[in-house]
This record gives C-alpha cells, structure tokens and sequence, in this order.
C-alpha cells in the first residue's frame, strides 16, 4: 500500500514541522532529510527546499555582511589610531606633524 505523496499536507502536520524547526541544530537535518526524501509529502518536500535556499541565501548574506563589517570597522580604527597619534594629552594640543 503506497500513500500518495500529492495528497496535501495537514495544517497539523506543518503546525509540528514548525515546532520542529525551532530546535537549533535539528532543523536543518530535518529540512535536508524532508528535501531529499522521494517518500516525502510533496508539499512538504517543496516547502523544505525553498526554506533550505533561504538558509543559504541568509548565510550568504550574513559572511558578506561580516567581511565588510570587519574592513569597515578596521579602517574606521586605523584612522581613530592615526588622529590619537597627533594628540599630547598630557598639554591638552593637538601636535602638527
């Protein structure tokens, strides 16, 4: 007996699939299990393998982020490194170089 894969999945069904997919570590193991699943429902299976192309999409976004928050950040210290060398803070002047 083979149950058919294009019944539609019950609002229950995905109501437990969320309460799975709030589980930090399990989630994307459920997310690669249902996408590449041929036995999955395939709503569920669909569902799964767009939100797993949002997963990547999303870590994509944040290394970029990352990177130019580091370069940005490292260059905003360098010139707070260079003006702080310009500084006699025991006189209170600013030294011309």
């Amino acid at each position: 007996m083979t149950e058919d894969r294009s019944k539609p999945f019950s609002t229950g069904g995905f109501f437990l699939v969320q309460l799975a997919m709030i589980i930090p570590v399990l989630n994307i193991i459920l997310l690669l299990v249902f996408a590449l699943s041929n036995s999955t429902n395939m709503n569920l299976q669909n569902w799964s393998r767009a939100m797993l192309i949002f997963v990547a999409i999303g870590l994509l976004v944040s290394i970029v982020a990352g990177v130019l928050g580091v370069t940005v950040l490292g260059g905003a210290l360098e010139a707070l490194k260079g003006m702080l060398e310009n500084v006699d803070v025991q006189n209170n002047l600013i030294v011309p170089k």
